[in-house]
């Protein structure tokens, strides 16, 4: 939510600290650098650690950077908090990845995934969909927005470290326990988990373009509000968590991961040019929700280091970790490539296009991964 509502605040920040648009692309991909850098030794880190504390730290840390960044003078104290902010979501990724592994079977972890998923679109959709609500409340004043953020933020981490349980059984201590040194080396042996990170990163570099530059893009060439455009990216959000539940599970169901996401890679990049040709607000409506429905390879994708023949817990952690990487790595391109594409030529509307092809790598991952070989070793 907090990552993604930023090109619903940008305006208003923008205005606020005479922002130029590579400093705006440079902010909506500060948060994703720490997670490009650390991601695999923080992920090896975490991986020794009690998930449930480390989560705990986690959303701590973030909610301390929410704070900070409602405070900040100028731009490079809100780069820095929102720097800091993104090096303490990646350390908390591979510790879901443990989670999941201690509560559910194989058989279950698409399904797990899946809801996942809807709690994302849920959670970031109606974060999109009430950012200009909670904004004009407070009169425009995008700090006091971020502090409402925060409190937010600490309100998890006070049910989480009541509510949040693990499940140690002896079969995952005996797995976890057989780690060594070689973990990070056993988890980045495997192909289909590299063409699964390309695949992440193709899409997410599309989505961290938009959620940053759309509602600017619609404000100043359509004359659509904020509250609007807002809308129309949580609605595609929404529908993108509740369609992964059940596209992710009828494609493991009948084997076909690969034709789920050439079609959905497809319908991605096709909706997203489409987004941006049109200013008609029902077309948009209808755009988004296709757009939204295309977003539903995610649990498809997510399930693959899960899957991976012969894992072991801390490798998983690794793996699940690197895949966030990528993710994390595509949308901290998508904004920075915007922000400077619209610096050097002065036009927006090119460089959403351009983004847009990206999900293309949907695509190309699901000619490559192996599903039907079960993702064994390369």
């Amino acid at each position: 939510m907090v990552l993604y509502s930023l090109g619903v605040l940008l305006p208003s920040i923008s205005t606020d600290l005479n922002l130029s648009p590579s400093q705006q692309g440079l902010l909506g991909s500060a948060s994703l650098w720490g997670n490009i850098v650390l991601a695999i030794p923080l992920s090896w880190a975490a991986s020794r650690l009690s998930p449930k504390w480390t989560t705990a730290a986690t959303i701590s840390l973030g909610t301390a950077c929410l704070f900070l960044q409602s405070w900040a003078p100028g731009f490079a104290v809100l780069l820095l908090g929102r720097l800091l902010f993104g090096i303490g979501q990646i350390a908390q990724q591979p510790t879901r990845a443990l989670l999941t592994r201690q509560w559910f079977p194989p058989h279950e972890v698409v399904i797990a995934n899946g809801l996942g998923n809807v709690f994302f679109g849920l959670v970031v959709g109606g974060g999109l969909a009430l950012s200009p609500l909670i904004l004009e409340a407070v009169g425009g004043e995008w700090r006091t927005t971020l502090r409402i953020f925060g409190v937010y933020f600490a309100v998890l981490a006070l049910i989480w470290v009541v509510l949040g349980k693990e499940r140690n059984t002896v079969e995952y201590k005996q797995d976890r326990d057989s780690g060594d040194v070689s973990t990070v080396r056993g988890a980045l042996r495997y192909r289909d988990l590299w063409i699964c990170g390309v695949g992440f990163a193709g899409a997410s570099m599309s989505l961290g373009g938009f959620m940053a530059f759309y509602p600017t893009f619609m404000l100043e060439d359509f004359d659509l509000s904020i509250r609007l455009s807002g809308s129309i990216l949580a609605v595609g959000v929404i529908v993108g968590g509740i369609s992964g539940m059940w596209l992710g599970y009828a494609a493991a169901s009948a084997s076909r991961e690969r034709l789920y996401l050439e079609v959905l890679g497809a319908l991605m990049v096709g909706s997203y040019i489409g987004m941006v040709l049109t200013g008609s607000a029902p077309l948009l409506w209808v755009l988004t929700f296709f757009n939204g429905l295309a977003w539903g390879f995610f649990p498809i994708l997510l399930t693959v280091p899960f899957n991976l023949r012969g894992i072991r817990p801390q490798e998983l952690a690794v793996a699940y970790g690197f895949t966030i990487m990528f993710v994390s790595l595509g949308a901290s391109l998508g904004p920075l490539f915007v922000g400077l594409l619209q610096d050097a030529t002065g036009d927006l509307r090119l460089a959403l296009l351009l983004v847009s092809l990206a999900s293309v790598s949907l695509i190309g991952a699901g000619m490559k991964i192996r599903f039907g070989d079960r993702l064994s070793a390369a």
